[in-house]
């Protein structure tokens, strides 16, 4: 998620580079990478199938994971048409299979089956970056039609996402949606009620201000707030504190709170 969100932030400083010289240097680049290994580049596809294969040994799957994440990153950057979802399995089984062939060296009496290391590891990995570990698990017991899966889709998705949680690291789709919104000039455009995540940052304006003083506009709630392991439905009377992470509902009419949100929960540094 952070890779994603820095390269939108390096293609936005290259601003003496238009758009089309941006794109033309990663494709280059990439043009480069497919040269020297074809099989790493493309939709991921055929890479999905040669993981769930068990083509790559551990070796390979060492230098696999970071260049599939640097293309994904450069690519998205430059803002052409694309998208993550298939990355983000590609990545995924990467990341299972490296699991698996780790475990059976751990444990060389036990019984691991790679496939199913990679499937897990891709339900897993978009379970953490999406923030959606019920859609993770639905979606991969669809994809394979094994639903004897779905006890260790489960355990590996709800590990996941709540490992992102306590990274304070907010959805990929929710951050590109903060991060487009901070972007425009003019007051945010909801077309409808949106529920945003934020984590309040030390010294930020929130840190140590109840839900009363936060002067949020009618169409605005704070629905939840997480402290820790704990998540409760705050009152008025509620003190917020560095480190919480606030789930806030947020109405079309009341579109400016975004950027009121988003200035009240960064940290006195990123004022600065």
């Amino acid at each position: 998620n952070r890779s994603l969100m820095a390269s939108l932030d390096v293609a936005a400083k290259m601003r003496a580079i238009p758009p089309w010289g941006r794109g033309a240097l990663v494709g280059a680049g990439v043009g480069l990478v497919a040269w020297l290994a074809p099989s790493s580049v493309g939709g991921g596809r055929k890479l999905v199938d040669a993981t769930l294969l068990g083509d790559f040994g551990a070796a390979q799957i060492l230098w696999l994971i970071p260049l599939r994440l640097l293309l994904t990153s450069a690519s998205y950057g430059t803002g052409a048409a694309g998208g993550i979802f298939t990355p983000m399995l590609v990545i995924g089984a990467l990341l299972g299979s490296g699991v698996g062939q780790a475990g059976a060296v751990v444990l060389p009496g036990g019984l691991v089956d790679l496939p199913t290391c990679a499937v897990v590891g891709m339900a897993a990995f978009f379970a953490a970056v999406v923030r959606a570990p019920l859609t993770g698990i639905v979606l991969l017991v669809e994809m394979t039609g094994d639903y004897a899966m779905v006890l260790p889709l489960l355990i590996a998705c709800l590990a996941a996402g709540g490992i992102a949680d306590w990274l304070h690291d907010p959805p990929i789709y929710e951050a590109l949606l903060l991060r487009d919104l901070r972007k425009r000039k003019g007051p945010a455009e909801l077309q409808q009620p949106t529920v945003l995540e934020l984590t309040v940052g030390e010294g930020a304006r929130f840190d140590g201000a109840p839900i009363r003083d936060l002067g949020l506009p009618p169409g605005c709630i704070v629905i939840a707030v997480e402290r820790g392991f704990v998540s409760e439905v705050p009152t008025a009377d509620f003190t917020l504190a560095a480190g919480d992470r606030m789930s806030v509902l947020v109405s079309p009419r009341a579109a400016e709170a975004v950027h009121l949100l988003r200035d009240g929960t960064e940290r006195a540094s990123e004022h600065a």
